[in-house]
């Protein structure tokens, strides 16, 4: 029998991160009294403090995988120290074989890296504008509101002739294409080419020849009304309409192809402005935005096949395949913008970058259910993806770079967390993941968890407690301890699962012969330390021999909190 000792319990207090977590604390007492019993494989037990856990291999030895995790949310850029001692732990393997093929201390051989003949998306180019243009907007919440519901603030501009006058077909609007704020403007024409139910289509008159046809941008507006409107909509709520046309305006232009260097491993594919939701003119000189085209609109890649911009070809079929994507992903940035300035009441803010960015990583994965036919929690896996060509083919328009990301997470764990305010690939993997992971958990109408994260005042963490509940460091926790059980323990709770997706198998097709990406340490007799931020987590994967006993303490500060997992 497999038994596993546990120290008296010392009382833990909670730390507030504003309205909400729990916290582990530190205790003395380590009498090794019995409470728990023995574990089976996929349960485990919390490592309390400084109190020593001490662990009976039994008559058939076990192998366990310990998870630290930092669970104060309150300041992600601080850096916590822990040290873990253990006695009488042998090596992973040494009873059995390892549950789950993991990335050793030193990484696995990377897969090629992006070069200029094979460039990855740049998402975040429109999170970086926006957030260089915020505290131009700071304060001008209100303004902005008072002038639009007061009339004070009439279309100008392209709103003017795509708002108050009925655009046709081929009709010249003129469109600033600045990357400044508010000043000076950029302007240029464009081109109506295809007008939609929800949607009207724009093609700069300096595009270069050989682009989409006529048929293609009719196909983009019938793509946009049927397929990422109603989508987006029905999961982030309707957008607002500043310039009264009904629609929104999706804006190919050459403008987003020169934000690309030549050479450049990465491409921009679009973006959304949150400038042009800001009136042009108002009352107070110092409250008006003279270069935003106050408009609900994006800006997309252009198709140029020969490469006039800056040496680097855009084909037609390669802007085709994933501007879908960024349109469903930059539409829920627009939906969260808009309804925090114009439709949800008391708000003061636009929603904090790692959350929204989250919210838009989940629209793409929504898009890639939708168009497969798909739904969440259906533990989707290798075979289920190959199943189709339309499933395969949506999976790598629109999940693939989900997957990628949420893998630059797992290879480093310990100094990335879904909390950071950043534009990094392994914050942005991060975030999804946890947001797919608690709305699995949370359960419901998956449409009304999404629509309750933006239609609030609220925003970040105070956002994410509301909708999930007070204990979200808790969740943090067991969301970290899901990354390495998931599918491959038996007999897990079911707050160790992600049971939308099945990571290790997927992974495992996508990056053959290569280990899963999720970083884990071996722990043998003696002592780790290692540091964490908010939301992140260590690993660690040891043996308890047969007829042998192991102890594992934790010696760490509040916010420090640890579990053994037996995984067989």
């Amino acid at each position: 029998m497999t038994t596993i000792h546990r120290a008296r319990r010392v009382h833990c207090g909670l730390a507030i991160i504003g309205a909400l977590s729990l916290a582990a604390c530190g205790g003395s007492d380590s009498t090794g009294v019995n409470t728990n019993g023995p574990l089976s494989p996929g349960q485990g037990t919390p490592v309390n403090g400084t109190s020593a856990l001490t662990i009976d291999g039994g008559s058939t030895g076990m192998e366990n995988v310990l998870v630290v995790v930092d669970t104060g949310l309150a300041s992600i850029s601080a850096k916590t120290n822990y040290t873990v001692t253990t006695t009488g732990t042998g090596p992973a393997g040494a009873v059995s074989a390892p549950a789950t093929a993991l990335i050793p201390l030193t990484q696995a051989t990377p897969t090629a890296a992006p070069s200029a003949t094979a460039p990855t998306l740049d998402i975040g180019y429109g999170m970086r504008l926006n957030a260089r243009t915020a505290a131009r907007f700071a304060g001008k919440f209100r303004a902005a509101r008072s002038a639009f519901e007061s009339g004070s603030a009439p279309p100008r501009g392209m709103s003017r002739s795509l708002g108050v006058v009925a655009p046709q077909v081929g009709d010249i609007v003129t469109v600033n294409v600045s990357q400044a704020t508010c000043s000076p403007s950029v302007n240029r024409g464009a081109r109506v080419v295809a007008i939609g139910a929800q949607s009207i289509v724009l093609s700069d008159t300096l595009n270069p020849t050989g682009g989409f046809s006529t048929s293609d941008y009719q196909r983009f507006a019938a793509r946009f009304d049927t397929l990422v409107y109603p989508l987006d909509v029905a999961n982030f709520g309707t957008p607002a309409d500043i310039d009264k046309n009904g629609k929104i305006v999706l804006l190919f232009t050459t403008a987003v192809n020169a934000l690309t260097p030549k050479n450049s491993s990465s491409y921009v594919g679009g973006f959304f402005f949150d400038r042009d939701l800001f009136p042009v003119t108002d009352p107070n000189p110092a409250m008006a935005c003279a270069g935003s085209n106050y408009s609900e609109m994006f800006y997309l890649l252009a198709p140029d096949p020969t490469g006039v911009i800056n040496g680097n070809p855009r084909p037609t079929a390669f802007v085709d395949s994933v501007t879908t994507s960024v349109l469903a992903h930059e539409f829920q940035h627009l939906i969260n913008a808009s309804r925090r300035l114009y439709v949800t009441q008391g708000v003061e803010a636009f929603e904090d970058t790692w959350l929204n960015e989250g919210l838009s990583h989940i629209a793409e994965e929504l898009l890639f259910l939708h168009i497969a036919g798909l739904t969440s929690r259906q533990n989707i896996d290798t075979l289920r993806l190959r199943s189709s060509e339309t499933i395969r083919n949506s999976f790598n328009n629109d999940m693939l770079s989900n997957a990628g990301r949420y893998r630059t997470f797992l290879v480093a764990p310990s100094e990335n967390s879904p909390f950071r305010d950043d534009d990094s690939l392994e914050t942005r993997g991060a975030t999804w993941n946890l947001l797919r992971y608690l709305a699995d958990r949370k359960g419901g109408t998956e449409t009304a968890t999404w629509q309750a994260l933006v239609n609030t005042a609220k925003t970040g963490l105070a956002n994410l407690s509301t909708v999930f509940g007070s204990d979200i460091a808790s969740k943090v926790h067991d969301w970290n301890v899901s990354h390495y059980t998931d599918d491959v323990v038996s007999g897990l709770p079911a707050e160790h699962t992600q049971p939308s997706w099945n990571w290790h198998g997927i992974f495992k097709a996508l990056y053959p012969g290569q280990a899963y990406p999720l970083q884990v340490k071996t722990l043998t007799a003696g002592s780790a330390s290692g540091t964490l931020i908010g939301g992140a987590a260590a690993y660690y994967r040891f043996s308890v021999p047969a007829g042998t006993s192991a102890t594992v303490t934790l010696a760490a500060p509040g916010p420090i909190y640890a579990r053994v997992v037996r995984l067989r």
